[in-house]
């Protein structure tokens, strides 16, 4: 909590009255001193329709009265839970029940959320957001909303034409790019009339969070500037993008970190954390840790020298996604100069690849142990949940007792939050102690979700948690529909399943456990389809949680993705044989399968692509050039990223409503065409180039269009999902030869 700032519960009360106003006039909080240094704490009791919350932080105080609200009230907090809850009821007779965690700072936002998904985002859907935050105990949320009015307003100071710096800044689709020093001169050029109102939503979100106990992480500099301004000498790559370094010496590099935090303070205020990666998935310019620790320690004098009181906070990502590289000296130099207390360690996917115990749990210094999870924001229902509450059960007390070095706490660094809520609430409960065993929390998490007990819904939820959300599950199975074709052959194998470097092309296929490879997950499919058609008919209940159908609609599109893996499996082999009739008929089938997962998706408003372009269109106002500016990107950032050249295509790919048949399918029906080409002779067989000039084609075509899409949700989702299901079921037996005789 930011010591300059006097506690107060004012804005748990607000957030009661926005969320569960029934609830407010019961309610009676109170602060209460911490009683163990380090442990926060909360007692929750009820009595003659009272609720009582006695809390040592305004934090701890939203986590009680979660509790209320959940295990009471039965409301579903998670983030596509209804808005308002409906506490009216009287509440029984609880008897003190306290909360407790030694994981006292729990941060929350990986940089790139701000591009995946919250790029576009408007007050509305932040202060839901910042809501959900509180309730689950966040205490240091990062902010890059209105950093590129900041980034402007230093190059400017710098010496940069206004025009220049902004086109330098880019649009706020690539702003956490951009941020971090890997991008620049991409997305729209923003006016200043926008990039004020960004600074002005900066702020309210940064002065909500601090109302609310939080302690908000804002951007620091770590030394990328315009090559117009510290040439090309220092630089750095990424993913085609040459990004200039200043060099720490240079009394550039000290007024640009005097500018950057000048004009943040101003903007947004200040609460002492400043998250910078100088590297992140760049290699640096030097293999000398003296040089290495030179920068570091440039990049920390330039946050302590406008704030003494900074502390850094860094990703230790690069340390494992450029591991060759990061040998043990250079990591410790790095380090070195940079005060003991003064710097965070994050280690940033501690549920598939922790750093911790190969490091001495974070080369001695304080780190967060963090769940990493979503890449991107592609569509993937997956999450290893027994092994999720097991990591957290240990962390508890070991950062009581110091077992793990200087462990202060727990993240969520996932770069997308759209999917698999089951797996952040768990998460999130699991922090404070105690928690209920994991068969106990489950069936309660999925009653409030899906608003009922019945067996239907606990015999699907039993099937989902093992497979889907089952042992070993810390990476999602790709799916195929929004694959990029490129040869004769399945592009699976190279499809990105996380953030890590692509493999050369030449090399061998992808370490990512794909399902190709992966009989258990294809296995699984027709007993998730069946557990999908008895969710259905909790569906058609008038009073069903939005968030039931949502859940019903996404395990629909699961089976579907994976089933049309067998059309696809048929077209190669199909132009082995020479049998172009093969081909069409295959690709028909495909067609149809993809034809009705876009029906499923347009009948849910959170997978519609028109909302995703009307939000960033939204914020040109009646500039109709910046708008289509922002769509480009907006569209841009969801198919082809940056250039042709580049290597993130699809990374950031979704199941959303429009893109699955104008983009994915055409690509899909380009590459069927050039296969039944190539089987009938009548085509090159060894060059795929026509064909990969016809994917570029649509891609660009697709991201340059402003054809606009529905903003409102279309069709019956049980009838098309259920369409859908019969499309999908005819396809399993091809993957699972024994799918009938298979038990759900």
């Amino acid at each position: 909590m930011n010591p300059e700032r006097p506690d107060s519960l004012d804005g748990v009360r607000a957030l009661v009255g926005r969320r569960a106003p029934d609830l407010l006039a019961r309610l009676h909080l109170r602060l209460v001193p911490p009683e163990t240094s380090g442990t926060e704490h909360v007692t929750i009791r009820a009595t003659g329709d009272e609720l009582w919350i006695e809390a040592s932080s305004p934090s701890a105080a939203c986590v009680g009265l979660a509790r209320i609200l959940e295990d009471v009230l039965g409301a579903d907090l998670s983030w596509d839970g209804p808005p308002v809850l409906d506490a009216s009821a009287p509440l029984p007779e609880l008897a003190p029940q306290r909360l407790e965690t030694a994981l006292g700072t729990r941060y929350h936002l990986n940089p790139v959320a701000f591009g995946y998904t919250m790029a576009f985002w408007d007050w509305e859907q932040w202060e839901r957001h910042i809501d959900w935050m509180a309730l689950h105990g966040v205490t240091a949320p990062l902010n890059l909303v209105g950093h590129d009015a900041v980034l402007v307003r230093m190059l400017i100071d710098l010496g940069m034409e206004r025009d220049a710096a902004a086109r330098f800044v880019g649009g706020p689709a690539f702003l956490p790019w951009t941020t971090m020093g890997i991008t620049h001169d991409v997305g729209a050029v923003l006016t200043d009339e926008v990039l004020a109102a960004r600074a002005r939503l900066g702020r309210r979100i940064a002065d909500r969070e601090r109302e609310l106990g939080m302690t908000v992480v804002l951007p620091g500099f770590g030394g990328q500037l315009p090559a117009a301004l510290v040439g090309t000498e220092q630089s750095i790559e990424w993913q085609g993008w040459q990004n200039s370094l200043a060099d720490p010496a240079d009394p550039l590099f000290a007024a640009a970190a005097a500018a950057l935090h000048g004009h943040q303070k101003q903007l947004l205020g200040t609460d002492h954390l400043y998250a910078v990666d100088p590297y992140i998935e760049s290699l640096p310019p030097t293999t000398s840790p003296d040089q290495l620790a030179g920068h570091a320690a440039a990049i920390f004098e330039g946050m302590a020298t406008a704030d003494p009181d900074a502390v850094w906070i860094l990703q230790g990502w690069p340390f494992h996604y450029r591991a060759s590289y990061w040998t043990e000296e250079r990591v410790r130099s790095l380090l070195s100069r940079v005060p003991e207390d003064r710097l965070i360690l994050l280690d940033l996917w501690g549920e598939h690849a922790p750093m911790w115990h190969s490091t001495g749990a974070m080369y001695g210094r304080r780190w967060l142990w963090c769940l990493a999870h979503t890449f991107g924001g592609r569509f993937g229902l997956f999450g290893d949940l027994d092994a999720l509450a097991d990591d957290l059960a240990e962390l508890r007390p070991a950062a009581a007792d110091g077992s793990r070095g200087r462990l202060e706490g727990f993240g969520i660094t996932s770069e997308a939050l759209d999917d698999n809520a089951v797996v952040y609430e768990l998460a999130l409960r699991a922090l404070w102690s105690p928690m209920p065993s994991l068969p106990r929390w489950q069936d309660e998490f999925i009653a409030r979700r899906w608003g009922t007990r019945s067996p239907v819904a606990r015999e699907a939820w039993e099937l989902i948690a093992r497979t889907l959300y089952g042992a070993g599950r810390t990476r999602a199975t790709p799916s195929p529909l929004i694959a990029r074709p490129w040869s004769h052959d399945l592009p699976f194998a190279g499809q990105r399943l996380a953030g890590e470097a692509l493999l050369e092309k030449d090399g061998p296929p992808s370490a990512n456990v794909d399902a190709e490879n992966d009989q258990d997950m294809l296995g699984a499919l027709p007993a998730l389809s069946r557990a999908a058609r008895g969710l259905l008919d909790l569906t058609r209940r008038p009073d069903h949680p939005e968030a039931l159908a949502h859940d019903v609609a996404q395990l629909s599109i699961h089976v579907a993705a994976q089933a049309a893996r067998a059309p696809l499996r048929a077209m190669v082999a199909a132009t082995a044989a020479g049998d172009s009739a093969r081909i069409h008929r295959e690709a028909a089938t495909l067609e149809a399968l993809i034809h009705s997962v876009d029906a499923v998706a347009a009948t849910r408003p959170e997978l519609l692509v028109g909302r995703w372009i009307t939000d960033a269109r939204r914020w040109a106002g009646a500039d109709d050039a910046l708008a289509d500016a922002l769509e480009r990107d907006a569209r841009s950032l969801i198919s082809v990223w940056g250039e042709q050249s580049s290597g993130l295509h699809d990374y950031s790919a979704r199941h959303w409503s429009g893109p699955l048949t104008d983009l994915h399918l055409a690509r899909w029906l380009a590459w069927a065409g050039w296969l039944a080409d190539v089987a009938d002779g009548s085509a090159a067989g060894e060059d795929p180039e026509p064909l990969r000039a016809e994917i570029r084609r649509i891609e660009e075509t697709w991201r340059d269009s402003t054809d606009p899409y529905p903003v409102d949700p279309q069709g019956d989702l049980a009838e098309q999902v259920e369409q859908l299901l019969d499309l999908a079921e005819k396809e399993l037996p091809r993957l699972v030869p024994d799918a009938a005789a298979r038990p759900s």
